[in-house]
């Protein structure tokens, strides 16, 4: 065993309550206090920049290392409100049309403004105003004895597609492509995936394969299946998924690969 591994009983005073807290967090996460409060210390000492041994004095590195600052109150956390821009002024209204009575001359009309449109010049005096209405296309001649004419309708409003008309036959089911299946090789047993998401974890009831060892999370890691092809994700662990030495967070899966999570290695294979 290695010195950064090695075990010493301790004793030391501990708050009943904090005790109590350790151990229903202990029975929830099925492991044991002294798991809970070494990884405790652990996380501490790496944050307050506490390298592991071998590295240098702990001394010097708690010295070199400044306190993180407290908030005094909630208002000193709240983010500062950003600058709304300011809005564009608003274009100024264009000028009303006087309609012209009889006998009064029609001022001309202004040049155009840049950035604006022109306005359609006013109708004489005595003429009748139609609405421009959307053109619909040619009229049919009467059909029926009622004599009533049908107008199509544009593209975008056709009615549905009744009973007795034909519809679009789908691609044939040998066009698409046949979905693979992932077996997971582990300890000499196959476990394959046969639902999305397939979770990975220490925890009996709320993971697909269940995996013994309280280094690993409850929920470690999922096998996600999405546009035809697996993903390896982790779900926020502690000691994360490593794939060729290196951690990864999300992952498309490929035949024949090895994922490791803590000691334990997993084989992928595609079938």
């Amino acid at each position: 065993m290695s010195e950064n591994n090695k075990k010493t009983p301790r004793t030391f005073q501990c708050r009943d309550a904090l005790w109590e807290k350790f151990e229903e967090m202990a029975r929830e996460l099925e492991c044991s206090v002294d798991y809970l409060i070494n990884d405790s210390m652990k996380q501490y000492a790496r944050q307050r920049g506490f390298a592991p041994a071998g590295s240098g004095s702990a001394a010097s590195r708690l010295s070199s290392t400044p306190p993180k600052p407290e908030l005094s109150s909630p208002l000193a956390a709240s983010p500062r409100p950003l600058p709304v821009p300011s809005a564009a002024p608003p274009a100024p209204p264009a000028p009303p049309l006087v309609t012209p009575t009889t006998g009064v001359p029609v001022p001309p009309v202004p040049p155009p403004i840049p950035g604006r449109s022109i306005p359609a010049p006013p109708a004489p005096p005595g003429a009748s105003v139609r609405p421009q209405l959307p053109s619909l296309g040619p009229l049919t001649k009467p059909s029926g004895p009622g004599g009533a004419q049908t107008v199509p309708l544009p593209p975008n409003r056709l009615p549905p597609l009744t009973s007795g008309q034909a519809k679009p036959i789908p691609p044939p089911p040998g066009q698409q492509p046949a979905q693979r299946t992932l077996v997971i090789h582990f300890e000499g047993n196959a476990y394959p995936v046969h639902k999305d998401p397939f979770v990975i974890g220490r925890g009996k009831q709320v993971s697909d394969l269940t995996i013994r060892d309280p280094n690993i999370s409850r929920q470690h890691a999922a096998i996600e299946y999405l546009n035809g092809s697996y993903w390896m994700v982790d779900m926020g662990s502690t000691n994360g998924v490593e794939f060729n030495g290196q951690r990864v967070q999300r992952k498309q899966i490929n035949n024949g690969e090895v994922y490791r999570i803590c000691s334990h290695e997993l084989l992928m294979s595609l079938t």
